[in-house]
């Protein structure tokens, strides 16, 4: 009765049970009926009347199974009153001394999450020490031990709402900790300072190290510089310059170590060399990047030929910023050719697994490349087919990853209308529109990104001059310097206009009830629309069977042979 969502009945009837004649011996009462109506009344929310019932409970059976303690404790955590997180806490307590060392990681989980519900930061962080000491945490330096740790420190940490407050959480673990763990630990607590936007913080985090004894490893000091950078301050970033280089410039082992002109040897806040760790390939990257921002190519340039001298392996960031660095530079072959070096390196050279934010660099820097007319039938930068392909196989493999969704961000960005407003810009460029319908079709199936607004405007200009097709030549010519171009965009505008009031009319459906539906709803009726209306202007100059073919072909190259687009074909718009 009770989880038929008839809670107060169920309550109302077994408080009826309790009182009833008969009842009156406390002994006399089953223990599964007070465990019932502990738990009836914890889930309900009736902390206080869920508590009662188990001191009853226990007070008549002594020994009865303690798990029905934890339900009260979750009950208690849940509400908002101090005296109740009180409450919780000494029936932490109590629970933890009847269970002794047979207490799970389980239990101390649903503790530490139950005040961590509660926001309590003092009892959560007892809990925690309590687990490191009882030996439930860090029992050993195994990687699966050090995540265990770290992921219910960074649980800790989202309680301080301050730098201050994860600062005093981070030296209390440190206390607790064995040092084994230390490294681990500065490393997590300078990762938050990064994430507050404390670069202040961050270094007298390695500071602190140093006082302690401990000396900071590379990863450290790259969290460091990239705290630094975020700031954007002019200041910051020299203090990068100097401490960065100092990095590299003690990665190069050979005597006659080349210098890049120009660059300060002081070090940022650390008065001894030899505290400076040597640089690792983050590190090149960060100074690669920055330097790039600066248009300072020689320095970039330098950092590249180091790396491949050195016999670094690039990884993912040295990959988006050599790609970025050469298109900022225009060099748009060299990017496309840089990505398949390092990204499909010849047999017995490890590659690199591409990020998000590399794949929408290459979209940027093909449109950038077909931009210039001299570029649009160069073999050797992709079509917007054959790059939408090598997207599509990336994201194939992202898609088993874990953390799949930070690369779909890194592709997306935060507007997600920008990589289909160049994706669509590609296409445009080559006038290939059975291409851009198959482009917005994988945007939808694959991504979950719906077309915006920028994107329909960039069609309709394609549509237009596609729909210029019968035009004569001088016509053709004089296009963009004539009202033509403006005329035959608003044409296509009311031609879309006219074939979404007739799909709302099929449908029985008024804009009222289009703009109440949910965005993706909304996203692929609005889809099917813009199916139905490349169909309609590519019609006009193809056979129905031609049109199908177009789109069937592009498919094909795409890589996605067996993809829907749209819920008419050609046969079936006007």
């Amino acid at each position: 009765m009770f989880f038929n969502r008839k809670e107060d009945r169920a309550l109302e009837e077994w408080e009826q049970d309790h009182r009833e004649p008969g009842f009156d011996a406390r002994h006399d009462y089953e223990p599964k009926h007070l465990e019932l109506g502990v738990r009836m009344h914890a889930l309900r929310g009736n902390a206080d009347r869920a508590r009662a019932i188990m001191k009853e409970l226990f007070e008549l059976y002594p020994s009865w199974d303690t798990a029905i303690m934890m339900t009260v404790f979750r009950a208690l955590t849940s509400t908002q009153e101090a005296q109740h997180h009180n409450t919780a806490r000494d029936i932490y307590v109590n629970m933890k001394g009847l269970l002794g060392n047979k207490a799970t990681l389980a239990e101390y989980d649903s503790w530490l999450i139950g005040f961590l519900e509660a926001r309590h930061l003092r009892y959560a962080r007892q809990v925690f020490q309590d687990m490191v000491r009882d030996g439930i945490l860090a029992a050993t330096l195994s990687p699966k031990d050090v995540h265990e740790v770290l992921q219910r420190l960074h649980l800790l940490y989202r309680l301080g709402t301050d730098i201050e407050k994860m600062t005093s959480i981070a030296l209390q673990a440190i206390d607790v900790l064995p040092q084994s763990y230390h490294s681990h630990l500065f490393g997590h607590w300078i990762k938050s300072a990064v994430v507050e936007k404390a670069p202040t913080a961050a270094a007298q985090i390695l500071e602190m190290m140093f006082k302690r004894g401990y000396k900071p490893e590379t990863y450290h000091f790259n969290l460091l510089l990239g705290s630094l950078l975020r700031t954007n301050d002019r200041v910051h970033q020299l203090k990068v310059e100097n401490l960065g280089w100092r990095m590299v410039d003690l990665e190069q082992s050979s005597a006659d170590r080349r210098k890049a002109p120009g660059i300060t040897e002081t070090v940022y806040d650390l008065d001894a060399a030899q505290k400076v760790p040597p640089a690792d390939v983050t590190t090149f990257a960060l100074l690669m990047r920055h330097h790039a921002s600066q248009f300072q190519w020689e320095y970039v340039d330098y950092l590249t030929r180091t790396i491949r001298e050195a016999d670094i392996q690039p990884n993912q960031t040295v990959l988006e910023v050599l790609v970025d660095n050469h298109c900022r530079q225009g060099k748009y072959k060299k990017a496309w050719e840089v990505y398949t070096l390092i990204v499909n390196p010849p047999e017995g050279i490890p590659g690199v697994f591409p990020g998000g934010a590399t794949m929408r660099r290459l979209w940027i820097t093909l449109r950038l490349a077909l931009g210039d007319h001299e570029l649009r039938n160069d073999k050797d930068l992709p079509s917007p087919r054959q790059l939408l392909a090598e997207t599509l196989h990336w994201w194939t493999l992202c898609r088993s990853r874990h953390d799949s969704e930070r690369f779909r961000m890194g592709l997306a960005a935060a507007d997600h209308g920008a990589i289909t407003s160049l994706m669509m810009h590609c296409f445009s460029y080559t006038g290939d529109l059975p291409g851009s319908l198959v482009a917005l079709h994988i945007l939808r199936k694959k991504f979950g990104i719906f077309p915006g607004e920028q994107a329909v405007r960039i069609l309709q200009r394609q549509t237009a001059w596609v729909d210029m097709h019968r035009a004569t030549t001088s016509a053709k010519a004089q296009y963009y310097h004539s009202k033509t171009n403006k005329n035959n965009i608003e044409k296509m505008g009311q031609v879309c206009h006219i074939l979404m009031q007739k799909r709302f009319e099929r449908m029985k459906i008024t804009g009222e009830q289009f703009a109440d539906m949910t965005q993706e709803q909304a996203g692929d009726i609005g889809l099917n629309l813009i199916s139905e209306f490349v169909r309609v202007i590519l019609k006009r100059q193809n056979s129905p069977e031609m049109v199908e073919a177009m789109i069937d072909e592009a498919k094909m190259e795409c890589g996605v042979p067996n993809l829907a687009t749209g819920d008419l074909d050609t046969s079936e718009v006007a």
